[in-house]
C-alpha cells in the first residue's frame, strides 16, 4: 500500500496498478458495511455509493470490500510514501 500525496494537500492511499511518467493508476480499496445494501451481490459487479462508482471485490462478515480506480497526472504528485503497514 502507498500513500500518494497530492500538490493541493490531498492524500490518496492505495496499491498502485501502474506508473509511468505521466500517468498515475491507483487500486483504492474501501469497506462498506453490508446493511447500504438491500440486493443480492455478487464479485465483480459495479454499484453506486456517494454517487460514485465501486466494483465488489468480496463480501466479508460484515461488510463489503469495493474498489475503484483513480488515474492521477504526474504532475499533480508531490509524493509517494510506502505505507509498512494499515
Amino acid at each position: 500500500m502507498y500513500m500518494v500525496v497530492l500538490q493541493d494537500g490531498q492524500r490518496i492511499v492505495g496499491e498502485i496498478v501502474k506508473m509511468d511518467q505521466k500517468m498515475l493508476k491507483i487500486k483504492v480499496i474501501v469497506l462498506a458495511p453490508i446493511t447500504l445494501f438491500s440486493s443480492t451481490l455478487k464479485i465483480g459487479d459495479k454499484i453506486k455509493l456517494n454517487d460514485e462508482e465501486f466494483t465488489i471485490e468480496d463480501v466479508v462478515e460484515g461488510g463489503v470490500k469495493l474498489s475503484k480506480l483513480i488515474f492521477i497526472e504526474r504532475k499533480n504528485v508531490k509524493a509517494i510514501k510506502k505505507l509498512e503497514s494499515i
